[in-house]
């Protein structure tokens, strides 16, 4: 038999008995010393992960255990060690030098940084390297017996970790705390513990048990085998507790009561307990003051809210508490497995579930489990949100289990949703009023917020007035900068102040700004921002008119007879000019000589009418003998036309009935503003029922629309009714479609009841 044939030890034998060998430092196998086939025969049959590196070029060999540790990369067998392993070369590259010298090493839970599975992986093992000897007397190779400790180390931090947050909870509990092991030595426990000096349980330590007296209620004094932590070392659970007389290091007799319960880290292990001590030493404890500790108790439980649980991704068994079955609303002794799982799962929520829980039993991924979904209890029909975190094991590619946590965030998201409807209101209001809202950082004095009425009142876009802290007392006239001041400066103490003063824009207009300061605190109480309210009070009467004329001489006779007349008057050389100052403009009405080529001819009135501006204009020009002209310059969008040569009074006439059509304008722009900051500050449900109305819907259709009741409803109705001021539907109409509200049917919240 040749020495090939002779090499047996499963997949790694195959492959050592088919390899080129002569294509290797070591050669044909025919030329081996029989100390390599020796250890290269004891390595194959090894069940344990082993490596050899053999020869001063260290050619590698390793076994069928060894084949997971090497994870995806290329076969080492016959390549030198040092190319194999090149990522670690500098930490075991010395070990194997003092192997190949002689001496044996021994390491334990060594960590080492991989590169197996194509990213940096980091990596602990427990091995020994052992020096084989050759025929000549030296050393032949290096036997590598290797065990990864990866999953353990990670395990022992896990707990250690674990620990600790136990013990820092602990420490902030009110009573002392002590958890014991099946022998009844107290492995942990808070600072109020420790003080009554114990280091095993009073039941197993006889010198403790005369410090600590038991009794029953009646008054008999208890045996230390019926003591709580005794009893629950035994699987009961002692609660509400038994009455102690402890006598504490320093003599002093005080009234305790001792309770406690069992509990397991894992099945393997033995059974431990959790017990608590509290002094009861006034009146031991009344039932009111038994109460509230619990209430306490409880507190402390909700406020923690984490439910752990384990997953078996083979079975499809779970393991939930009862905190974690109450979400699903199930009993405590329900049942649980995969199925009863997913049946609890909202149907809209589903596919993310799903899609998270393939990624994470995917062994090419990172086996985490992250996500917050709905679900519908299946023993209440109660909605609720629950957050969840977990991961994956994985052994040989395969999910082998699964550990993670549960908590109920139903009040968090309901909270959210609550802020996102005020926020939403908030944002509606402010969009809608005519009115500008703001805000203003102390600190810095720059405006953080400001609504969109800002920029047709002061001129300015938004954009390029937040931010900067000396832009807002630019604005404010000088004659009134040092009142706006003042109002800021009550503000910081607290105080609420309304202020009127005036504004400069930049195109020179005045306006009226009547102005609401108030403070805004933060969650301490300080007052960090200030807040306000600017409604624009300039009377618009439409005594503005700009002149748009190319020709100098025309455009100062015509400015100066309307300043005369009484008009607010601003000229304009040029259809370009007056486009770009438009705007900003107040209301008022264009006088336009359209006679000069660079007053654009038409193109102002098509202008304001595509963008939407009232400036009423009105034309002044020559005809020409054309008796269509007047026509196409109605056409346009103007008011009235008035042909050169025109008489002035019939100026002041065609500007007093544009003026009358402004103010009626204004008033109902107030009105419709009006409209819409009352129906921006609706509830969600009123807005519901408003939209019903306006579809011409009854209050029945309207509750069977979006799930209330007809008497719910009229009560919704009765708030819409008067919080708009109407008294009949017709006016509610009315006051809607002002405020730009359309109808339009509401969806109802039975639609796809009865799908799957």
């Amino acid at each position: 038999m040749s020495t090939a044939e002779a090499i047996t030890g499963g997949i790694m034998g195959e492959r050592v008995r088919t390899h080129d060998w002569a294509a290797t430092p070591l050669g044909p196998t025919e030329t081996w010393p029989q100390s390599l086939r020796t250890a290269l025969s004891i390595m194959l049959s090894s069940a344990f992960p082993t490596y050899l590196a053999w020869g001063p070029e260290l050619t590698s060999f390793y076994n069928d255990a060894y084949i997971p540790i090497m994870g995806d990369k290329p076969s080492g067998l016959g390549r030198p060690f040092p190319e194999v392993w090149s990522e670690v070369w500098d930490t075991i590259g010395p070990i194997t030098h003092r192997a190949m010298q002689g001496e044996a090493s021994y390491f334990e839970d060594l960590p080492l940084t991989l590169m197996r599975h194509g990213h940096p992986e980091a990596t602990w093992f427990s091995f020994s390297y052992s020096p084989i000897g050759d025929e000549t007397g030296g050393v032949g190779g290096v036997l590598c017996t290797v065990h990864e400790t990866t999953e353990r180390v990670r395990a022992e931090a896990a707990l250690r970790e674990s620990e600790n947050k136990l013990a820092a909870i602990l420490e902030q509990l009110p009573v002392g705390v002590g958890l014991v092991d099946p022998q009844g030595n107290i492995v942990l426990s808070n600072q109020i513990l420790q003080q009554y000096a114990l280091d095993r349980i009073p039941s197993r330590d006889p010198m403790q048990s005369e410090g600590w007296r038991g009794y029953t209620p009646d008054g008999q004094r208890l045996s230390p085998s019926d003591y709580p932590s005794a009893r629950a070392l035994r699987g009961e659970t002692v609660v509400p507790g038994i009455d102690f007389l402890a006598t504490l290091p320093d003599g002093q007799e005080i009234w305790t009561r001792v309770s406690a319960a069992p509990f397991r880290n894992t099945a393997q292990e033995g059974l431990g307990a959790v017990f608590v001590v509290q002094v009861v030493e006034r009146e031991k404890r009344t039932e009111q003051a038994l109460r509230e500790s619990r209430a306490r108790l409880q507190a402390a439980i909700d406020l923690v809210g984490l439910s752990p649980y384990t997953w078996d991704p083979a079975t499809g068994v779970l393991d939930w508490d009862a905190q974690l079955k109450a979400m699903w609303g199930l009993e405590p002794d329900a049942h649980v497995d995969h199925e009863v799982w997913l049946s609890g799962i909202h149907p809209e929520d589903r596919a993310q579930v799903d899609a998270a829980l393939a990624h994470c039993v995917d062994p090419t991924g990172d086996g985490l489990y992250a996500l917050e979904y709905r679900v519908i209890g299946i023993g209440d029909g109660i909605e609720r949100w629950v957050s969840t975190q977990g991961r994956t094991t994985f052994e040989h590619g395969r999910p082998v289990a699964f550990m993670g946590a549960v908590l109920d965030i139903t009040t968090r998201k309901r909270a959210e949703a609550a802020l996102r409807e005020s926020e939403e209101r908030f944002r509606q209001f402010a969009e809608n009023s005519s009115s500008t809202l703001w805000i203003m950082d102390f600190e810095t004095m720059n405006l953080e917020y400001l609504s969109p009425a800002f920029e047709p009142i002061w001129g300015e876009t938004v954009e390029s007035t937040l931010g900067d802290p000396s832009r807002w007392s630019r604005f404010v006239h000088p004659d009134d900068r040092e009142r706006a001041r003042g109002a800021l400066e009550r503000v910081r103490l607290g105080d609420i102040s309304t202020e009127e003063f005036r504004i400069i824009r930049q195109d020179g207009v005045v306006r009226w700004i009547r102005n609401t300061f108030f403070p805004i605190r933060d969650a301490q109480g300080r007052i960090r921002r200030a807040g306000g309210v600017a409604q624009d009070i300039t009377r618009h009467d439409g005594r503005f008119v700009y002149v748009v004329d190319a020709d100098e001489a025309s455009r100062q006779d015509l400015t100066r007879g309307l300043r005369d007349a009484g008009y607010d008057v601003r000229a304009f050389p040029s259809g370009k000019a007056f486009l770009e100052a438009a705007p900003a403009l107040a209301a008022g009405c264009v006088v336009l000589d359209i006679r000069q080529p660079e007053a654009g001819e038409l193109t102002i009135p098509r202008e304001l009418k595509a963008r939407r501006l009232g400036l009423p204009v009105i034309v002044l020009g020559d005809p020409k003998g054309d008796v269509t002209f007047g026509v196409r310059v109605m056409k346009a969008g103007v008011v009235d036309f008035l042909p050169v040569p025109y008489a002035p009074d019939g100026l002041l006439a065609a500007l007093a009935s544009a003026a009358a059509d402004i103010s009626q304008a204004d008033e109902r722009d107030q009105e419709s503003n009006q409209a819409r900051g009352r129906i921006a500050e609706m509830p969600a449900r009123e807005r519901e029922v408003l939209e019903g109305l306006l579809a011409g819907q009854t209050n029945k259709q309207i509750g069977r629309a979006i799930g209330l009741s007809p008497r719910t409803v009229e009560t919704h109705r009765a708030h819409v009714m008067q919080r708009l001021g109407a008294r009949t539907v017709p006016e509610l109409v009315r006051v809607a479609a002002l405020a730009g509200v359309q109808a339009r049917p509401p969806v109802s919240r039975d639609a796809g009841a009865g799908e799957p």
